[in-house]
C-alpha cells in the first residue's frame, strides 16, 4: 500500500542531480532504504524519511483525507422519485 507518493521526492533529487547514492551518503540511509522512498513503500520509521525530505527541501504534511461519498442522511434525497 502507497501512504504517499514517493514521484515527487524522485523529482526533486533529479532536478538537483543527485545519485541515490549521493543521498545515501548524505543521509546515512540505505540505497534500498531510499528506493523505498521513492516508490512510496517505505516502511521504516518517519524520522529517516524526514531526513531525505530535509536534504531535499520538503516537509511531511497531515491532511484530512477527502470522503466523497454521501452520508446517511444525503441517501434519501437521491432516492426521492420526481414529481
Amino acid at each position: 500500500m502507497h501512504w504517499y507518493d514517493g514521484s515527487l521526492i524522485t523529482r526533486k533529487r533529479k532536478d538537483k542531480s543527485w545519485t541515490q547514492q549521493h543521498v545515501s551518503t548524505q543521509t546515512g540511509l540505505s540505497r534500498n532504504q531510499i528506493i523505498a522512498m521513492e516508490k512510496g513503500h517505505f516502511t521504516g520509521g518517519i524520522k529517516y524519511l524526514r531526513k531525505y525530505l530535509d536534504l531535499l527541501g520538503l516537509k511531511i504534511a497531515i491532511i484530512e483525507e477527502q470522503n466523497d461519498l454521501p452520508q446517511l442522511g444525503e441517501l434519501s434525497s437521491l432516492f426521492e422519485e420526481d414529481e
